[in-house]
């Protein structure tokens, strides 16, 4: 479930600020909102976006890619 922060936050030993948003399993994300910590963000798409910036090892990175 993705949340956004309300408030400032330590979430696995890093310090969070209002307005970052996390990808949490359900039952952690229903708690933050419960405190009033943070709220659910409604249509967030699962998908991850294509990342071109990350090279395979050995590989060069070349420009315009």
């Amino acid at each position: 479930m993705t949340i956004e922060l309300l408030k400032s936050h330590t979430h696995a030993g890093k310090r969070r600020i209002a307005g970052d948003r996390l990808e949490l399993p359900e039952a952690s994300a229903h708690w933050l909102i419960a405190q009033g910590i943070a709220k659910q963000v409604e249509g967030v798409s699962d998908a991850k976006p294509a990342r071109r910036d990350l090279a395979t090892p050995g590989t060069p990175l070349t420009k315009g890619d």
